[in-house]
This record gives structure tokens, sequence and C-alpha cells, in this order.
């Protein structure tokens, strides 16, 4: 083992940018926004985006990007290809973007009608992950049995861990944290 090697990374870099848009221009930022989601996935360390839609005409739309590294997402951000796309973007909205790094299931609880909130405490991030998890962790295993019996054990985890995490982050956790929403960010 070489000791003078850096520390692997395993953190993922992730980063939600909330933007309002000008009215009548929806469509353009839309379109924009696939964009910025197809070119940063041909950087490395791309894995995967969220767009999390305003629950009215004049709310916040927010973008979520993830990459497996802070430094693969420092790559894309500081690109020529990334700075066109922010300059697209401006030009769409108003005010400044609302820029938040967010730290592992931080954003399984980013809602857009509450940009830029302070992150829940981790003990209900926990409770409510756990009401959104319980379900499908009990009944995922019985419908995939016919497809999966005599694979092995591991396999079989394998194939419901796929299906259970873009169900958990674009599917029931949005619905579990707006169901909780006033629990979790209570007025203040």
């Amino acid at each position: 083992m070489n000791h003078n090697q850096p520390p692997i990374n395993l953190a993922p870099g992730v980063i939600a940018i909330a933007r309002r848009v000008k009215p009548g221009l929806e469509a353009a930022f839309e379109d924009a926004t696939k964009g910025v989601i197809l070119a940063a996935s041909t950087f490395p360390g791309y894995l995967g985006s969220d767009v999390l839609y305003p629950s009215s005409k004049r709310g916040e739309w927010q973008l979520i990007l993830r990459f497996d590294t802070p430094e693969h997402l420092q790559e894309w951000e500081t690109s020529p290809i990334c700075q066109a796309w922010i300059a697209r973007a401006d030009v769409l909205t108003v005010n400044e973007a609302k820029v938040t790094r967010v730290n592992s299931l931080e954003a399984w609880f980013t809602l857009p009608e509450i940009p830029n909130a302070v992150p829940p405490p981790k003990w209900k991030t926990a409770i409510v992950s756990a009401v959104g998890i319980y379900p499908v962790s009990y009944f995922m295993p019985g419908v995939l049995r016919p497809f999966t019996s005599g694979l092995p054990l591991w396999l079989a985890t394998l194939i419901n861990i796929s299906i259970t995490m873009p169900l958990m982050t674009w599917l029931i956790m949005p619905q579990v944290t707006r169901l909780f929403k006033g629990w979790l960010y209570p007025s203040k």
C-alpha cells in the first residue's frame, strides 16, 4: 500500500439549484434544464439528477445534480459548458440562483416550495425515511419473489435494491416529505 497517495473521497458531490422562472418562460426553462442534465451527464462521475417542479406557477424550480465526488462536481461547475448554461438560465429567471450543497440523503427532504430551508434534524429525517422505506422493504421482496426465487441471495438483494432506491428517490420520498412537510419544516 502506498501511503503517499491522497485518500480516496467516497462522499458524493450533490448540488441543488433553485430558480424562480420569469412568467411565460417556463417551457424555455424546462428545455434549458434538460440541456443542463444532458451536458452534465457527459462529465466524469455524473450519477444522475432530479428536477423538482414548483407547486405553483410562481414557485421555484429546483435542479439537483449528483456526482460521485465533490471534485467531479467542481469540474462540472467550473467548466465553460456549465457556465454557458448558467448564463442561459440567468436570462430566463428572476434574481440569483439559490445554490445549496446537499449531503447524502438530504436530497430526499428538499422541497421546491421551501427553498434554502435549513435541513430538518437528523432524528426527524430518520423517522420520515423509515415511514417511506418500511412499506417498500416489506412488500418488495414478495412482489419480486416470482422473478428472483431461483437466484442467489446476493443477486436477488441487488435486484431488490436496484428497484427500491429509484422508487424511494423519485416516487415515495417526495410524497412522504410533502406529507410530513409541516413537521419537518415547522413555521417559525
